[in-house]
């Protein structure tokens, strides 16, 4: 496998980090984009990484801004469309317009990434979702949410918890332990992050309709992070007829951090490839 960092400077000045993962022999019809987590960074999913080379694929994940070795406020926006402004930045300095990469979204990611193709920033192929944040199963404390509502107006930069606990995000001990141990991993969000987030689920919400692409979207059904059945009503309405939800039994929150991660990963490698088959089934129009 081979690695290459590269950094690139958005339009307002923030420094982006971007790992590209290839096998030794790249193929442009076999190139995904992955967008990371909330708190988390492009760098914890090299495992992964590894995984998708040995298949043939090239992996590309930056470092969200205010995340892992990117610039910017920590994890903080002022609008969720910042995340996508980025994404479809990168996506042209990487000259991905020409091959119409697979573009995933783990988490937080996978929100962004809905809101992204739902806003037509950029063009995939096909869509993965990841345990995708279209709901919160998180408990946030009423007088909390009251007291960042008034701060946002005034302060929006102010700093909560995020209120996630790691024993609720994989039941594997090394990988939680690894977590334990990340020093880019940050636990807080801003009063700015929450309320730009409840705007974007929103967003995604109302404009189910707008994804018509090709979606595979894996779950845990005992998921205590984000709400598997906000996932589940979102799903039923959108409107791609090639899509597959893969539910997985007593699985967390982390997916790819669970100790059959292996077996979720091959799951999605095998989705890819029968798309790539139906893409080489279409006629060709002369």
């Amino acid at each position: 496998m081979q690695q290459k960092e590269e950094i690139f400077k958005t339009a307002d000045g923030v420094d982006l980090l971007v790992r590209t993962y290839s096998p030794d022999e790249s193929d442009p019809a076999r190139v995904l984009f992955w967008v990371h987590g909330l708190g988390e960074h492009g760098g914890r999913h090299e495992h992964v990484a590894n995984g998708f080379t040995q298949r043939g694929w090239t992996m590309i994940v930056a470092d969200l801004r205010g995340h892992g070795r990117s610039g910017g406020v920590p994890t903080h926006v002022a609008a969720f469309d910042q995340y996508s402004d980025d994404i479809a930045f990168l996506w042209e300095r990487l000259g991905l317009n020409r091959i119409a990469p697979v573009l995933l979204g783990h988490s937080m990611g996978g929100l962004i990434v809905i809101r992204t193709v739902q806003l037509q920033r950029v063009a995939p192929s096909a869509l993965v979702l990841s345990s995708p944040l279209l709901g919160l199963k998180l408990h946030v404390n009423p007088l909390t949410k009251l007291l960042g509502r008034i701060l946002v107006q005034f302060r929006p930069t102010t700093r909560f918890s995020n209120g996630i606990d790691p024993a609720n995000l994989t039941s594997d001990a090394g990988f939680a332990a690894l977590r334990r141990g990340d020093p880019l991993i940050n636990k807080t969000v801003t009063a700015g992050w929450f309320f730009a987030m409840q705007t974007a689920l929103a967003a995604a919400e109302r404009d189910a309709a707008l994804i018509s692409l090709p979606v595979l979207a894996i779950q845990g059904d005992a998921d205590r992070t984000t709400d598997p059945a906000a996932m589940a009503s979102w799903w039923d309405r959108i409107r791609s007829t090639e899509k597959q939800l893969v539910v997985l039994p007593d699985h967390l929150h982390e997916l790819f951090f669970a100790e059959d991660w292996n077996n979720t990963l091959g799951v999605m490698l095998d989705w890819l490839q029968q798309q790539q088959q139906r893409k080489s089934e279409l006629p060709v129009i002369r």
